[in-house]
């Protein structure tokens, strides 16, 4: 009886721990080290074991409802955070990247290789042109959201429209198609207006969906990257414990 309630008592010290784990990538918190404030006690890698979800368990449990108010409190510390800041400026680079090399112009003559590096400029910017500035820009609100500590859907969303943004200035302007033109100025405008309304929507839900990705992954395998509590690797990757138990078996 004695050693069942411990059984007991120890499953129940894994299963809180396993959820102070998730809480720090819970889209619900965000780290207070990105707020200004002290930063949190983690636990050391190797020293604490979270519970391993099912496939079905996982899937469920990555879901998080959407707080929109505490989500939009938290902005100003969001502005700091680098899943905010990265696929902003991927974007700008994308874009500014497309007006300096006019792939449109070079990319049916260019050469890539290791004897032509040059001619792979066309090839790049062709390539961050379709992923971060082309609605809609998968590329960078994929990564707001996948690094994002908490309101991944209003990361993708800001993301969406500094792309939108961005590829507003590159149909006004001529870089994209036709050059404008009395003729073309309506149809570009009616492209601006489309590209508004669906790089923030579709922003939004990317991000989401990335952001759940990536609790999803962690629930599946908690455990990853951690090793042996009690066996502290040494320089040539083994540890003491199983170094210790092949000493024995041999001597055996």
């Amino acid at each position: 009886m004695a050693r069942a309630k411990r059984t007991d008592r120890s499953e129940a010290r894994r299963r809180h721990r396993s959820e102070q784990a998730l809480a720090g990538i819970d889209e619900g918190g965000l780290d207070s080290s990105e707020v200004g404030g002290p930063a949190p006690e983690r636990p050391t890698p190797g020293t604490t074991t979270a519970v391993r979800r099912g496939f079905a368990t996982a899937f469920r449990e990555a879901f998080r409802p959407v707080d929109v108010r505490s989500d939009l409190r938290a902005l100003p510390g969001l502005v700091r955070n680098r899943a905010l800041w990265v696929p902003v400026l991927l974007t700008i680079v994308s874009a500014w990247l497309f007006v300096a090399v006019r792939p449109g112009e070079t990319l049916a003559t260019a050469q890539c290789g290791l004897d032509r590096p040059g001619g792979c400029l066309p090839v790049l910017a062709t390539f961050l042109f379709q992923y971060f500035i082309v609605t809609p820009a998968i590329g960078g609100v994929f990564i707001a959201g996948f690094m994002a500590p908490r309101a991944s859907w209003l990361l993708g969303l800001i993301v969406g429209i500094v792309a939108a943004t961005a590829y507003a200035f590159l149909v006004l302007n001529g870089y994209i198609g036709l050059a404008p033109t009395e003729t073309t100025q309506p149809l570009a405008q009616d492209v601006v207006i489309a590209s508004y309304v669906i790089s923030p929507i579709v922003g939004s839900f990317f991000a989401s969906t990335a952001a759940w990705y990536r609790r999803f992954l962690y629930l599946s395998n908690p455990n990853r990257g951690r090793g042996r509590p009690g066996a502290p690797p040494r320089p040539d990757g083994r540890s003491r414990a199983r170094g210790a138990s092949e000493k024995a078996g041999a001597r055996r």
